[in-house]
């Protein structure tokens, strides 16, 4: 008997990094599992804390074969570094990176098998694993933005599935609620108390963050057209950034929930892993819209692929485990042997997020998560980023969102540096 080590950090390394596992859980994991000359071991790199329950229910499923999930908290970096200890499978955010037709095999006769159809996946986002023509990548998950409000405050929103960002300024405004001092007792949304908000605005509004050969690039007139949105936003609907930062320290310093149950605020931005994880006390008292602009709703830069790395070991395993994982029968019995387990945090979905299967999230998922039998994912206005850099989350948290609130908080006075420059900045910090 050896005992089948699930991940190569130290478990309190691991505990620190995802916050997600009791110690009960962590032993149920460990288990241990015979070896045998037949038996292959497939090693899973993986940035999501929700995988180690579904390589155990895979090892619980297969005599011959067995997961060996490893976390990575950046995958697709460690690709182009040096090593003998490739991966058989990757299953991560930041793949799409302008490096992965020469990382990845071609997984195209994954459609050969009857069970896995191009259909069955959401096509913008297979699409977004095809290199010229080829399937690189095949996608896993998915998050959407959205705001919610408090149950008690219904009558302000008359649409009943998403609001665009005009509407949310609109609706906001009018539940404002000025004293005579000129300072703010309620205000409907404040676009500055989320950079996450900010930067997916810029995005709904055509900002398109990219890869380039040096760091990354952007288009520059539209990214100017939606800070001065932002902007106005927050100087015309709510008194100025001074005034909307004040009411933000006062008011807008508790989780999302208690800022719209508090009648402080009527919207607060949330993603939808984020919304599906409140407990079910909570979203008793809430409800949810999707954020659109110009008929598309930007979905999370946190999109999940999967794919088969060139130096893979055992590629047809490989794909044997994705024949079992990217199916819904498959995905519905995750769900299933998630809810069974004994753990401190709430897991959404497959993999933190809505599933690539569109059936998974229409007929499935809503069993699970009640307040998606009313709003699911539309299918035909979800739109896929372009491709970004494999440590782009760095980027975007140490560049990209300073420079947005300072922009937007920014007055004719004050000198703002550029994002190129932070840009150089950034690089001589990291690479020197």
């Amino acid at each position: 008997m050896k005992q089948l080590k699930i991940w190569n950090t130290p478990i309190n390394s691991f505990l620190k990094k995802t916050c997600l596992w009791t110690s009960a859980a962590l032993a149920m994991i460990f288990t241990a599992s015979c070896t045998t000359h037949t038996e292959t071991r497939l090693t899973v790199w993986t940035n999501c804390a929700e995988f180690a329950p579904y390589a155990e229910l895979f090892n619980n499923m297969h005599d011959t074969k067995k997961i060996l999930p490893i976390y990575k908290k950046n995958p697709a970096n460690e690709l182009s570094l040096s090593r003998a200890d490739f991966p058989d499978v990757i299953i991560a955010s930041n793949l799409r990176t302008n490096k992965t037709a020469r990382q990845f095999r071609p997984i195209d006769t994954i459609f050969d098998r009857k069970s896995i159809a191009p259909t069955i996946f959401y096509p913008q986002l297979l699409e977004a694993g095809n290199i010229q023509h080829v399937q690189y990548l095949l996608p896993v998950s998915f998050n959407l933005p959205a705001v919610i409000f408090s149950k008690k405050n219904s009558e302000f929103i008359e649409n009943d599935y998403m609001l665009s960002l005009d509407q949310i300024r609109t609706i906001g405004a009018a539940f404002n609620m000025q004293q005579q001092n000129g300072m703010y007792s309620r205000i409907g949304f404040a676009p500055l108390a989320s950079d996450e908000f900010l930067y997916f605005a810029v995005k709904a509004k055509g900002a398109k963050f990219r890869e380039s050969k040096t760091a990354f690039t952007w288009n520059e007139k539209a990214l100017a057209s939606a800070i001065l949105f932002l902007q106005n936003w927050t100087n015309e609907a709510n008194g100025s950034s001074l005034i909307e930062q004040d009411f933000i320290y006062k008011y807008l310093f508790t989780s999302n929930y208690k800022q719209v149950t508090s009648d402080r605020t009527l919207f607060t931005y949330i993603t939808s892993n984020q919304l599906f994880q409140l407990s079910t006390e909570q979203t008793t008292f809430i409800d949810y819209r999707w954020i659109y602009e110009n008929d598309k709703i930007p979905i999370e830069d946190s999109f999940v692929m999967l794919g088969i790395p060139r130096r893979s070991k055992h590629p047809n395993a490989a794909y044997d485990f994705i024949h079992w994982f990217l199916n819904a029968d498959t995905q519905q019995a995750i769900l299933e042997y998630n809810a069974t387990q004994n753990l401190d945090t709430n897991f959404f979905g497959i993999a933190g997020g809505f599933s690539s299967i569109k059936s998974v999230n229409e007929h499935i998922l809503p069993l699970h998560n009640i307040q998606l039998l009313t709003n699911t994912p539309p299918t035909d206005m979800l739109a896929i980023s372009e491709n970004l850099p494999a440590n782009w989350d760095s980027m975007k948290e140490q560049i990209v969102l300073p420079f947005l609130k300072d922009k937007i908080t920014s007055t004719s006075e004050t000198l703002v540096d550029a994002l190129d420059v932070r840009i150089d900045e950034w690089t001589k910090q990291n690479y020197n």
